[in-house]
């Protein structure tokens, strides 16, 4: 069976399908409403379920312009918009079949399949517990706080901050950690129930209960308090502008933002269940380092193959001749993706072991918004470091899939010439990166991190010791350090001499030059001064 979900909110559509695919075997396309609206090619579904309402009221009716997209397609609501007068509407309009988001995925499945079989199936307004306004408070509170803290972190930043300036900014950051904290602590995330009345009459008897599926059980949940700050933070970055700002061509730049934004979720959803996994409890502190490697390699093939089954279903993710072609692509391009996502060891320590992060030879506390702040920087760089190894595995196999292009590119590169020029213009960003910006990078002990920010992914430099690195450069990328160490020994000398020379010019020029211009200027006065007397005196005697 073919199920199109049609939903703006990104995360609950990878959620959604994740919960769904572990279940079933169907074909699931997941897409928002203006995609569907603007796509020429429509996607294929038995059966639709749509949430119209997610971004406010006033967009309720869409599901009227999917009933005459996919006319003999039955549509279903899946929206927590619960008034009776709605559905009741909904009915009246002809739509097949309505729950609330949060049912059990179990009903999920037969309710849909009992719809598909030609059946109407509706469930009842829920009553729906105090603690979903005070989860939705949580979510609301804390994203306010996050963009907020956000900007008052990028003024600090800055240079030329004037000292009180500084401290009402310092102050004000405190002010709104303190406000963060106290809504973590208060209003902890936790899982809803509900209890729904037999469908579809007001007035009838209630029937057996259904759990509502929490956000935490589709995979962005956790019980470490460390990771879950961080994830709270970098997913409400996710949600804002995801433009490259770097200056430089990334893998993920042939992506749509959508899309770009759902590889995100799905390799942030990886990295919990990594950290989730109950062997970091059992594991060795002498094994740690190589069980760290190995999930990072398996984050990354999990969320590859995630990612392609999702918009190419024909494509057999999980056979054999797949699994091979990932394990061979995984070693070539983890191990130059990976090397320019640094200090990922150290924060599986920081948040697994409770180890310390050292940031410039100081050793910061757990809590110190040094290190949340420095651990959320790793986060966010290995988060678009694995999303551009993912690309980089994709753009090598199926650079010219029809469905790929389709689902999934952007529509400025999606012809073979664009495509082209896009990996060439790739190719020559891994050259320069390989021989001039990493042996530039260790040499001046630094690494590059990319980063989200307001105006999109940026870069940013931190100091780093990195004698081991510099003591292993051979070839080219040696030679590249003592290119830069010749131009440190000789700019200073060379400066010095071109700004001898240009006294000595400005000597010239002023003193030889200039007087000898001035002489003869003089000199030329003064023959104008005679010529003009003589005349005058010639005029008057006559």
């Amino acid at each position: 069976m073919k199920l199109l979900l049609v939903d703006d909110d990104p995360i609950f559509r990878l959620g959604f399908c994740t919960a769904l695919a572990q279940e079933t075997d169907w074909a699931i396309a997941a897409e928002p409403f203006d995609n569907i609206f603007g796509q020429t090619n429509k996607p294929t579904a038995d059966i639709i379920l749509c949430e119209p309402s997610w971004q406010g009221d006033e967009n309720w009716l869409r599901y009227r312009e999917l009933q005459q997209i996919y006319a003999d397609i039955p549509v279903v609501l899946f929206t927590s918009q619960l008034d009776t007068e709605r559905l009741t509407q909904a009915k009246q309009d002809g739509i097949q079949g309505y729950f609330p988001k949060g049912t059990a995925i179990a009903t999920i499945i037969t309710t849909l399949e009992q719809i598909v079989a030609g059946e109407i199936v509706w469930s009842q307004r829920p009553q729906i517990k105090k603690q979903n306004i005070l989860t939705n408070l949580r979510r609301r509170s804390l994203g306010d706080i996050y963009r907020t803290l956000d900007n008052v972190e990028q003024y600090l930043n800055q240079k030329d901050v004037a000292a009180l300036n500084r401290l009402v900014g310092e102050g004000r950051r405190r002010e709104l950690q303190a406000a963060a904290w106290v809504i973590r602590q208060l209003l902890p995330q936790a899982s809803l129930s509900i209890q729904p009345l037999n469908p579809p009459q007001i007035d009838l008897e209630p029937s057996d209960s259904m759990q509502i599926v929490p956000l935490e059980n589709l995979g962005l949940a956790t019980t470490n308090s460390r990771w879950q700050t961080l994830l709270e933070k970098v997913y409400f970055k996710l949600n804002r502008n995801l433009l490259n700002a770097t200056g430089n061509t990334l893998e993920t730049d042939i992506l749509s933002i959508d899309k770009k934004r759902e590889l995100y979720y799905i390799i942030l959803q990886q990295l919990t269940q990594t950290l989730n996994d109950p062997q970091w409890k059992i594991i060795e502190i002498e094994a740690f380092q190589k069980y760290q490697e190995r999930s990072l390699r398996s984050t990354w093939r999990l969320s590859t193959q995630e990612f392609i089954s999702r918009y190419a279903p024909d494509e057999d993710s999980r056979s054999e001749d797949f699994m091979k072609l990932l394990n061979r692509e995984a070693i070539a391009i983890l191990e130059t993706n990976l090397r320019a996502a640094p200090y990922t060891l150290e924060l599986f320590q920081y948040l697994l072991l409770e180890k310390p992060l050292i940031i410039d030879n100081v050793e910061y506390r757990l809590e110190a918004q040094e290190a949340i702040r420095r651990s959320q920087l790793i986060l966010e760089n290995l988060l678009i470091q694995l999303s551009n190894s993912v690309m980089q595995f994709l753009l090598n196999t199926f650079s010219e899939s029809e469905i790929f292009k389709h689902n999934l590119y952007n529509k400025k590169i999606r012809s073979s010439r664009e495509i082209a020029r896009f990996r060439n213009e790739l190719s020559w960003q891994y050259r320069r990166e390989k021989y001039w910006l990493e042996p530039k990078a260790i040499f001046e002990s630094q690494y590059s991190l990319l980063q989200f920010s307001t105006a999109g992914l940026v870069r940013t430099s931190i100091y780093a010791p990195r004698h081991e690195d510099l003591a292993t450069l051979e070839g080219f990328a040696w030679g590249v350090t003592m290119i830069l160490e010749l131009r440190d020994a000789l700019a200073p000398r060379v400066r010095a001499l071109v700004a001898w020379l240009g006294k000595i010019v400005v000597y010239v020029l002023t003193n030889v030059v200039g007087r000898a211009l001035g002489l003869i200027a003089r000199g030329i006065a003064d023959g104008v001064g005679t010529s003009w007397q003589q005349v005058k005196k010639r005029s008057l005697y006559r």
